[in-house]
Parts: C-alpha cells; structure tokens; sequence
C-alpha cells in the first residue's frame, strides 16, 4: 500500500477541512472550534493510517476514540447522525487527496481500488462504532428512566415527598395530581412472571383518561393503578382503595399487609382487605394464641395416627361453611367420616364446632397454625 510520503501534509490542511465541516454542517456551530480541529485531526490521522497500512480488522484504539467522540458529541447535544455524515466527509477529503497524488505518481488502478475500499471500510466501521453507542445510550437511557420511576413510586408510596414536589413530579411520570389512585404490590417469583404481570396490570387498569405507574423495585411490582386491575388466578395481586397521591402512603401499607396475609393463605387474583375477613386476626397475638393453642390443640400434637387427619377435616369444614357435603368432595371422603373426624375434634380439644364462640376460636387457632407453618 502506498507510504505515507506526500499524503502527510493533509494533516496541515486541518483547519481548511474544518472550516468546510462548519460551513456544510450546521450541527458544528455549537461545539468549540478548537475541539472540532483536535478530532478532526484525529479522524483524519485515523483515515490516512487505513489507506497507508495494512490492516485485518479495526483498530482498537481508533474504535475506542471514536467511541469517546460520539458519546461527547451527544452530551454537547450534537446529533450522532451528523457526525456519522462528517467522517464521510472527511473520508472523502482524504480519498480526493489520495486520487491527485496516485495520479501523479501513476499509481495502478487496482492500488487505486483498493484505496477505496479501504476508506470506506474505515467510514464504514465508524458508523458502526457511532450506532454501538446509540445502541447504549438509549439502553442507558430506558434503565435510567427506570430507575427514576421507581424511586420516584418508592418515594410516593412511603410518603416522602412533600405535595409540592408530588404535584410537579406526578405530572413528569404521567400522573394527575388531582386524581384518585389504587396502591398496588404484587410479588412475581420470577423475571419473566414479573414482565407478563406488568404488562397484564398496565393494559387492565388503564383508563381513557389515566395510565397507571409501574415499577419494580426490589424484586416486587409496586405500581398505583386507576382502577382495579384484572389479573385471574395466575397471580396474586394487593390493592388498596383508591385516595389521591399525597395519601397514598397508609393506603399501601395497607395493600403491603393485605398482600402478606393472601400470600400465607395461597389466595390468587387481585385481592383487597375486605376480601381477607378474618384472615389479618390470625396473624396477630402470637402470646395470646400460644396459650389457647397449648390448652386445646396440644392432644392435635401428640403424634397419634390420624390427628392430622382431624385437623385438616376441621380446617377445611370452617373453610366451606361448615358445609359437610363440600367439605367430603374436597377431601375424597364419606360426609360420615367428616362427621366422625368433627366428633373426634370436639373430644380431642373441648372446642364443639356446634357453638359460635368455639368456631370462632378453633378457626383463629387453626389459621394461626397455618401462618405459622408457612
């Protein structure tokens, strides 16, 4: 391949091809024209050494340079198109240049093909250079919006910003200040359960007039929501009464709570806390329950043959009513031998299910273990 010989003194005629940069693209007046000539110096060198040298693939150096180029020319709001058009140019230049000297000397055609093609494989790899970090600035971009979204949402949801600030940041993520919305907390086992229950939540409780706001934020779906979303039972969801967004904070604690109790007791859907009836109470007075729980249930505990059995039956008995036919199908069972295991439970703990007051301590005692095994 040609020396570099003659072809040198293109790196003098910098400010010319400078000046023709900014005369042909606009975009260069905002960037300082030392910066401009100390770049354009660097392409051109970076230009010259491909038609000069022999080279099988690109130069990581030059590839990390340009690299640096492009990311500065962003933050000085430069587009990175344009500047993909100015080593175009500069590889023109540098290829008119390489013409008049290869006539001079007589240089062969094919020399002078290759010439070319070098050049262009050069502007060529720099446009792919310059598309990598468009690629990663605008994932760059999308996590730090992300990330924005869900301290902003965390910030909300734990009542740490003033309603000065949630009146101005609300709008910024696409919130009314002035409307009602539902706290939401899901906690989805996996990534991809994760994905498939936002864009289920996010589709279903939109609203013509409002979007919800979602995030994940450590592992967990927070998101407030304009209406109830609609999820069926392969998820579980929390949600809380809609209010507005400077009381939202009590409102998800309370979908935080309601989500925990669900989650003990294996309920799907989208769950509020008047769809627990009870179910809070036997996750409260621990000591309380401990005593009650050593006076009737200790013989459930003695490890006789069949007294998970009777356990179980009463568990599910309450949880259907006390419906002896439900309770059988369930289990796969005679309703005479759920009648047999009630019996056995009146003798074993002194709790007859025929008596409200008794019901109602035998299915706090009964959930609480249930809590507890969890």
């Amino acid at each position: 391949m040609l020396a570099l010989s003659n072809l040198e003194r293109l790196d003098e005629e910098v400010d010319s091809l400078v000046a023709r940069l900014r005369d042909q693209m606009p975009e260069y007046a905002t960037v300082p024209i030392a910066e401009v000539r100390t770049y354009t110096a660097a392409i051109l060198r970076s230009a010259l050494e491909q038609l000069t040298v022999t080279a099988t693939a690109p130069d990581a150096g030059r590839i990390r340079a340009l690299s640096e180029l492009a990311r500065r020319r962003v933050a000085q709001g430069f587009p990175l198109e344009a500047l993909t058009r100015s080593i175009q140019l500069i590889a023109r230049f540098v290829l008119a240049a390489f013409d008049e000297e290869a006539a001079k000397r007589g240089i062969a055609p094919q020399v002078v093909l290759e010439a070319h093609d070098m050049a262009w494989q050069f502007a060529t790899d720099a446009a792919g250079v310059i598309d990598q970090v468009r690629h990663e600035m605008a994932v760059e971009a999308v996590l730090r919006e992300t990330q924005q979204r869900a301290d902003f949402l965390h910030a909300l949801l734990h009542g740490q910003l003033s309603a000065v600030r949630v009146a101005v940041e609300a709008r910024t993520f696409g919130l009314d200040p002035s409307a009602k919305y539902r706290p939401l907390c899901a906690r989805p086992a996996t990534e991809r359960d994760r994905a498939a229950l936002t864009a289920v939540v996010r589709r279903t409780s939109a609203t013509p007039e409002h979007q919800p706001l979602l995030a994940i934020v450590d592992g967990n779906l927070v998101a407030v929501v304009p209406r109830r979303p609609v999820v069926g039972d392969r998820w579980l969801v929390a949600v809380a009464e809609p209010t507005v967004l400077t009381d939202l904070a009590p409102s998800f604690d309370e979908a935080v709570s309601t989500l925990e109790v669900a989650q003990t007791f294996g309920l799907t859907g989208v769950v509020t806390i008047a769809d627990l009836g009870p179910l809070p109470l036997a996750m409260l007075g621990a000591d309380t329950i401990a005593q009650l729980e050593r006076q009737h249930l200790h013989t459930l505990d003695d490890g006789q043959p069949g007294r998970r059995d009777v356990e179980n039956t009463v568990w599910r008995f309450l949880e259907h009513d006390r419906n002896l036919d439900q309770t059988a199908l369930e289990l796969h069972v005679h309703r005479n031998t759920v009648r047999y295991r009630l019996t056995r439970f009146h003798e074993l703990t002194d709790l007859d299910l025929r008596h409200t007051r008794d019901v109602v301590l035998a299915w706090w005692l009964l959930a609480h273990r249930r809590v507890r095994s969890s």
